[in-house]
């Protein structure tokens, strides 16, 4: 039986990754686990939750749960306000990365939000492969689990990579320095979206590999546009 330091200690990256686990916190990332049939370990929940839940019960079928209190789940949720509801669950066994599919490669990313949204967005229109360089926030960050909202579950495959590991792609380069999207004609390769750093872009020696250097027009005001926000925009118009 997983206990209540092991749990605590998921916080923590280097802990993830000894015992492979990771926390599932809120509502929708808990579903999304269930209905992906995730190898959930164990469950933890407040008697508060199930009788606003009552659908809880179906969800717990066959699953190891334990009723704590709201004390309890607010020790071992590593958010300040949980939900009422927290899962350990095993890191998922994704395929092996599809060289003939599209692919996200992000770039020393470093706000976990803002990589909890990349991943939700890219599901959204169809890419499911995302890899990161090696200072990229680890994608189980409990901040990014909450903000993905489930979608971890929608990926074919998520991992670390190297430049030398997407040469094969078409790289395509997100700045405000490139060429503007609409003058640059249709991709025929697979390619790999690069999403910098939030504060510094992507690093020069990523830069040199990249053979579309892409922006976004600006039509109003402001200085730049979130990471997140632009790879929306750049998916739309990719996956057209």
């Amino acid at each position: 039986m997983i206990n209540q330091k092991q749990i605590k200690s998921l916080h923590q990256k280097k802990y993830r990754e000894h015992y492979n686990l990771f926390i599932i916190e809120g509502v929708r990332s808990f579903i999304s686990a269930v209905e992906a049939n995730a190898k959930i370990k164990l469950i933890f929940y407040t008697i508060e939750f199930s009788k606003k839940n009552p659908w809880l019960k179906k969800k717990l079928y066959q699953i190891p749960n334990k009723i704590v209190s709201i004390e309890e789940i607010k020790k071992l949720s590593p958010v300040k306000s949980p939900s009422g509801i927290l899962a350990i669950c095993e890191i998922p066994e994704f395929n092996l990365l599809d060289k003939k599919k599209n692919l996200i490669y992000l770039d020393s990313l470093s706000d976990p939000g803002n990589l909890g949204t990349i991943i939700r967005t890219a599901t959204w229109f169809g890419v499911s492969q995302i890899g990161y360089s090696k200072k990229s926030i680890d994608p189980f960050n409990p901040k990014v689990v909450r903000s993905a909202m489930g979608s971890h579950f929608n990926l074919s495959w998520l991992g670390e990579l190297s430049l030398n590991d997407i040469k094969e792609y078409e790289i395509i380069g997100a700045d405000h320095r490139g060429k503007s999207l609409e003058e640059v004609q249709p991709f025929n390769n697979k390619w790999a979206l690069v999403m910098g750093n939030e504060s510094h872009g992507i690093s020069d020696n990523i830069k040199k590999a990249i053979k579309h250097l892409v922006s976004i027009p600006k039509i109003g005001e402001g200085e730049s546009l979130n990471v997140g926000v632009s790879m929306g925009i750049l998916l739309h118009e990719l996956t057209k």
